[in-house]
């Protein structure tokens, strides 16, 4: 098969439909996840200074990861997860813990339709508190452990549309 030589002066113009994605809404969000979990045996907590005795750590286990998204009228629900493992003492007591976090974008214009984009997602720090909740027993106080992380990602909703251009047709 041969193919031959055109210049572009001489083709010709012709309208051309593209199906783009236009940009309704971008924003930078902080998302904040929590998950609260019983203590690991042989955890001890000073109640005078409310510290533990040991160092208690969290650590990325993984890539955070998107498990749902829904975009509602005017705005886009993102939820995930991000894996996390557990230290005492620099010690991996639980291999995998996942800390559920979410947000809630206000975006003007939004439409179930469209489809949301995560980019640059990134763990910013992670934040771990002792806590006594009540145990079966309502007298007796049970330590627990309040993991947080702080996630920081590029949200973008678009939309699918079509662009008419002027285009020069393949010659060859």
């Amino acid at each position: 098969m041969t193919c031959d030589r055109v210049s572009v002066m001489e083709a010709k113009e012709q309208k051309e439909e593209v199906k783009v994605l236009t940009v309704v809404c971008r924003k930078v969000v902080q998302e904040i996840g929590d998950l609260t979990i019983p203590a690991p045996p042989g955890i001890i907590f000073d109640e005078k200074s409310g510290q533990l005795k040991q160092q208690v750590t969290v650590e990325l286990a993984g890539n955070p990861q998107i498990r749902t998204v829904t975009i509602l009228p005017d705005k886009a629900i993102n939820q995930g997860v991000v894996p996390v493992k557990l230290l005492v003492d620099k010690r991996i007591v639980i291999p995998l813990l996942e800390i559920p976090f979410q947000s809630v974008l206000e975006c003007p214009g939004a439409d179930p339709r469209d489809v949301l984009q995560k980019h640059d997602i990134q763990v910013e720090g992670f934040s771990l508190s002792p806590i006594r909740l009540l145990d079966k027993d309502p007298c007796t106080l049970k330590l627990y452990l309040i993991l947080k992380v702080v996630v920081k990602a590029c949200i973008v909703v678009a939309r699918e549309t079509i662009l008419r251009i002027d285009a020069a047709r393949p010659f060859c």
